[in-house]
């Protein structure tokens, strides 16, 4: 069993939990998730199995696609519905600046990460030191909000769907928006509807599926790395990077740096690193057992 679960995580469980289920249920303890989904969030959590762990983090750093529900009158401790209520303020409805104001989150930001979130500083995340009143200095990460769409909204609510990069806290977004338009804002609910290329869909799996149906859904260990380029090796160039030696590749690429490597039958091996020389540089390979 190796490759990739995409999990439709219900509300009101912690992505940890999933990945509990999960080995419970298939037998197997090499399993991880890739991309942390809070317990009030739901939809696309891609879970890695077996040798397909050796690419969680590259899965990780893929864009995302979220579709966020917002109240706005109201904040939070914690940025979302489930946290202690910081601050009310008197919401005057939807202005004719509100499309605007939407609009003018799209680009790039320097965001602070909230305080309620699984970040490790002082040797615990900093939801540990939240809990107990302690507010830590964080340094401000680049992100980029790529696209924003309004899907529906009503008095004091709305729907929104934001593409944004590796990193974004949603959350925090929403505080700010409900900022710029001169009022406050909370998240009352979130489903992360596509990781990279993955789509929620009816490949996605419930918790509740069988050993057997979950192991029919199962992708392969390249499926979340469809954004790297792709190699293909002859036999003997293949058995010299499975024995993890450098190889000259002069094959022109749009991009240098990963790579997806297959053999010529189309199998693929794993990733490596071509560097300006074009030298292939073997990096996380698939065990050949």
């Amino acid at each position: 069993m190796n490759g990739f679960l995409i999990i439709d995580k219900p509300e009101g469980i912690t992505s940890a939990k999933c990945v509990y289920k999960l080995r419970s249920k298939l037998g197997i303890k090499k399993i991880g998730h890739c991309g942390t989904l809070d317990p009030l969030a739901t939809g696309l959590l891609p879970v890695c199995v077996g040798e397909a762990t050796k690419y969680s983090n590259y899965a990780s750093n893929l864009d995302k696609v979220y579709e966020v529900g917002i109240q706005f009158g109201v904040e939070t401790d914690t940025g979302d519905i489930t946290g202690q209520i910081v601050s009310e303020t008197q919401f005057n409805g939807f202005k004719e600046n509100f499309d605007q104001s939407i609009q003018e989150l799209i680009g790039i930001h320097d965001q602070i990460p909230p305080m309620y979130s699984a970040i490790k500083m002082n040797g615990n995340p900093l939801y540990y030191w939240a809990r107990k009143g302690v507010h830590l200095y964080r340094e401000p990460r680049r992100i980029v909000i790529k696209e924003i769409q309004l899907i529906n909204k009503s008095k004091n609510t709305v729907v929104l769907k934001v593409a944004c990069s590796k990193g974004t806290y949603i959350r925090s977004l929403v505080e700010k928006l409900g900022r710029d338009l001169g009022s406050c804002a909370t998240m009352i609910s979130l489903r992360r509807v596509e990781v990279g290329d993955l789509v929620l869909d009816k490949e996605s799996c419930s918790l509740d599926e069988t050993q057997d149906s979950l192991i029919r859904k199962f992708l392969p260990c390249d499926a979340m790395l469809g954004g790297m380029d792709k190699i293909e090796l002859n036999s003997e160039d293949t058995k010299k990077v499975r024995n993890g030696v450098s190889i000259d590749y002069n094959a022109q690429l749009k991009n240098k740096g990963l790579v997806r490597i297959y053999t010529e039958k189309e199998l693929f091996i794993g990733i490596g690193e071509l560097n300006r020389s074009n030298k292939l540089l073997p990096k996380r390979l698939l065990s050949t057992n």
